[in-house]
């Protein structure tokens, strides 16, 4: 799990372009000027308001549009089509599909494979999501134009778990 993390949070800076950059400066003047509008204005509501709003957007507005630009400019879809787990080995092999959905092109992608225990109960589903058995990171390193497909497989060893479900998530970075 710490690796996911780590390298989400690396990649996610990383990745950032021109587009991600202006947009999030541009987010970050509007909660500054929100907040000094709040400073200034002598009416006790609406400076209640744009305070609220001005801390609202300076904490809430760059994940808002790290999660839009996402999926504007590195849409991408995985179809996982086989999943085997082997009898005599410990291991799982997942076989797919990734393709670029997006406008750009994408230089490298990464697959995150989380595989967790299944649940019926909704609380112990999210905790197992949250906390996974099993989290892989396959780097796929040559590129992948717009609109293009790419098959992958993917092999993880020491698997010993009988019943689980998997979500492989893609980053694709420009």
């Amino acid at each position: 799990m710490a690796e996911f993390l780590r390298s989400y949070i690396y990649y996610t800076f990383h990745s950032l372009t021109k587009y991600d950059y202006m947009a999030i400066g541009w987010i970050l003047f509007l909660a500054f000027l929100l907040l000094i509008l709040a400073a200034v204005t002598k009416k006790r509501a609406l400076s209640y308001l744009s305070l609220l709003a001005g801390v609202l957007l300076l904490f809430a507005g760059p994940v808002a549009v790290k999660i839009i630009m996402d999926g504007y400019l590195r849409r991408a879809a995985v179809h996982v089509e086989s999943v085997k787990r082997l009898n005599y080995s410990d291991s799982l092999i997942i076989e797919g599909r990734i393709e670029n959905g997006s406008r750009l092109d994408f230089s490298r992608c990464d697959l995150a494979v989380s595989v967790y225990r299944p649940s019926s109960n909704f609380l112990e589903r999210t905790a197992a999501v949250l906390k996974p058995v099993t989290v892989r990171i396959e780097h796929l390193d040559s590129p992948l134009e717009r609109n293009g497909t790419k098959t992958f497989r993917i092999i993880v060893d020491h698997f010993t778990t009988q019943e689980f479900n998997l979500t492989v998530q893609p980053r694709c970075y420009p």
